[in-house]
C-alpha cells in the first residue's frame, strides 16, 4: 500500500487490523501488512493464526466481514461465488452473509430526499416515516404521490457511497499487498478480482441502474398476464431515489395469511417457480438474489417480483450453450456434458485430467438420475458441482453461481409452501419447452446468422489480408 494511501485510512486500517485480530486472523494480517497497525509484535500476531477446519475459518472470517460493514460484507458475498478458489465449506459460510442494519433515522431521509427531489411534503401527498425495510445500502418507505398513487421510495443511505468508495481502496490497496507476498493469491488475481468485485458493487449503488433493470422486467413480462412487476416512476427517482409502485401482495413466507384467504399453496409454488425460471431461461435476465421478500402472491393465479438491485444476464449464446447442457444432462450424455463446459469457459486451459473429469461428472449424473425426479435437491446438486470446481480449479461464470443460488432458493420456498412440491418437474417442463422452440427453423436461422457474422466472416478475410501482409512485407513497409 502507498504511504500517502496508508496516512488517509490510517484510521479505518486500524480498526480493520483489530476485527481481524479478534476473529484470531493472524494470516490474513501477516499476508495483507496489516499487522503493523496493530500494538503488539510480529510473532504475537502469528500465534493468532487459526489454520483450522475450512468450515470454521469460513465462519470466522464472515463473523470479521459482517462487522467491518457493507463493502467487506458485498465482496464477501460477491466471493461466494467462487467455487474454484474455495473449498465448499468456506463458500458456504460465506454464502451466509446478511446485509442487515439498523434503519437510519426519518430526519436523515428527509435530508436525502430534499437534496434529490425536494422537500417530502411537498413532492408527497404522504410520507410514511416508518420503513418497510432497511439494509446496508438503503432503506425503503411507503408514500403517496399528488396525483394518488400508491408508491414505495427507496432511498439511499446518506454517507454511504463515500464509506464504501474509502473501503473499496482500501480493499484494493490490501489484495495488492497479499498478491506480493502470496503465490497462491498472484496465481487467481487477487488484486484483478478485488478491482472487478468493486465495480460491481459500485453499479449497485447507481440507482439509475437499478432503475432501468425494473424498466427491463417489466417490458419483459409484458405480456405475461400471471406476472406483476412494479412500474417505476421515473421523475421520481435519481442515482440516490427510486419511485415504484406499490404492489398489495403477501409474502410467499407468510403461510398463515395464504391459509386465511384460502389460497392454493400448491398452485402458487408452481406459478412462482415458472415465472422465475421463465426470467431464466426465456429472458436471461434474472433476479441473482431472490429471497421470500422479493417474492409476493397477489393472488391465487397472479405472482409480483419486486427489487431489482442484484440482476444476472445471460447472452443468447450462453442460453444455447446451457440448453445444450440441459439436453445432455437429460440423455445422461457425459461427453455433450464435458463439450458444454468447455464452450462455457469453465475447463480451464492447462493440465486437466479429462478421464478423471469425465468419470466424476458421470457419478455425478447418475446420483441425480439415481433417484426419483421429485427428490432431488438442487443444494446436494450445488454444493456437489462446487466440489468438482474446487478440486479441478473448474472456472464456474459468476452468472451460473447466480442461477444455482437463485434455483436453491425458489425451491427452498416451493417446498415451504408445499411440502410435496416437485421443483425438478416444472424446471423440466419448461426447459424442454424451451430448449425445443430454440431449436424451431427460425431460431435456429437467427442463430446461424449470428455465427456467421461473429465467427465465420471474419475468417472470410485472412487471404486478402494475407495477401496485403506479403505485398507490405515485400515494400519493406512493416514498422
Amino acid at each position: 500500500m502507498t504511504v500517502r494511501t496508508r496516512w488517509r485510512h490510517v484510521k479505518r486500517y486500524r480498526q480493520i487490523a483489530a476485527v481481524l485480530m479478534k476473529y484470531g486472523l493472524g494470516y490474513v494480517l501477516e499476508q495483507s501488512g496489516l499487522y503493523r497497525f496493530l500494538p503488539l509484535p510480529r510473532s504475537a500476531v502469528l500465534r493468532a493464526c487459526d489454520t483450522s477446519r475450512e468450515a470454521c475459518l469460513g465462519g470466522r472470517l464472515s463473523a470479521a466481514l459482517m462487522e467491518l460493514g457493507p463493502a467487506f460484507v458485498k465482496v464477501g458475498q460477491m466471493l461466494s461465488t467462487r467455487a474454484d478458489l474455495f473449498p465448499v465449506e468456506f463458500i458456504e459460510e460465506l454464502e451466509r452473509l446478511q446485509d442487515k442494519v439498523n434503519p437510519f433515522p426519518y430526519p436523515q431521509v428527509v435530508e436525502q430526499l430534499t437534496r434529490e427531489l425536494g422537500p417530502p411534503d411537498q413532492v408527497f401527498a404522504s410520507f410514511d416515516p416508518q420503513p418497510l425495510a432497511a439494509a446496508s445500502l438503503g432503506q425503503v418507505h411507503r408514500a403517496t404521490l399528488r396525483s394518488g398513487e400508491a408508491v414505495i421510495v427507496k432511498v439511499q443511505r446518506p454517507g454511504i457511497q463515500e464509506q464504501v468508495e474509502n473501503d473499496l481502496e482500501i480493499m484494493e490497496s490490501l489484495a495488492a499487498m497479499v498478491e506480493h507476498r502470496s503465490p497462491w493469491a498472484r496465481q487467481v488475481g487477487l488484486a484483478a478480482l478485488t478491482a472487478e468485485y468493486g465495480r460491481m458493487l459500485r453499479r449497485e449503488l447507481d440507482y439509475d441502474r437499478e432503475a432501468k433493470n425494473t424498466e427491463r422486467c417489466y417490458r419483459n413480462f409484458a405480456g405475461d398476464a400471471r406476472v406483476v412487476i412494479p412500474r417505476l416512476y421515473g421523475q421520481y427517482s435519481t442515482p440516490r431515489v427510486i419511485t415504484e409502485e406499490y404492489i398489495e401482495g403477501v409474502k410467499l413466507s407468510d403461510i398463515r395469511e395464504l391459509d386465511a384467504r384460502g389460497w392454493d399453496r400448491s398452485r402458487i409454488s408452481r406459478l412462482g417457480t415458472e415465472a422465475f425460471l421463465t426470467q431464466i431461461l426465456v429472458h436471461g435476465f434474472f433476479q441473482a438474489d431472490p429471497h421470500q421478500g422479493n417474492m409476493l402472491a397477489v393472488a391465487e393465479d397472479r405472482i409480483a417480483f419486486i427489487d431489482f438491485g442484484q440482476m444476472g444476464s445471460i447472452t443468447g449464446r450462453r442460453l444455447e450453450v446451457l440448453g445444450g447442457l440441459l439436453v445432455s444432462v437429460t440423455r445422461q450424455d457425459i461427453d455433450g456434458v464435458i463439450a458444454a463446459f468447455q464452450d462455457l469457459g469453465i475447463i480451464p486451459e492447462g493440465p486437466v485430467n479429462v478421464e478423471s473429469l469425465q468419470d466424476d461428472i458421470a457419478d455425478l449424473v447418475e446420483r441425480v438420475y439415481s433417484r426419483e425426479i421429485g427428490d432431488i435437491d438442487m443444494n446436494r446438486l450445488r454444493v456437489d458441482l462446487m466440489d468438482l470446481s474446487f478440486r479441478y480449479r473448474l472456472q464456474l461464470p459468476p452468472y451460473l453461481m447466480a442461477i444455482f443460488k437463485a434455483l436453491v432458493t425458489v425451491e427452498g420456498v416451493g417446498k415451504k409452501l408445499d411440502p410435496g412440491f416437485n421443483f425438478a418437474e416444472v424446471a423440466t417442463e419448461l426447459a424442454e419447452k424451451v430448449v425445443k422452440e430454440r431449436l424451431s427453423p427460425e431460431n435456429l436461422l437467427r442463430t446461424a446468422r449470428r455465427r456467421y457474422y461473429h465467427d465465420i466472416r471474419p475468417l472470410l478475410g485472412l487471404p486478402r489480408n494475407f495477401n496485403n501482409l506479403v505485398r507490405i512485407t515485400g515494400q519493406n513497409r512493416l514498422g
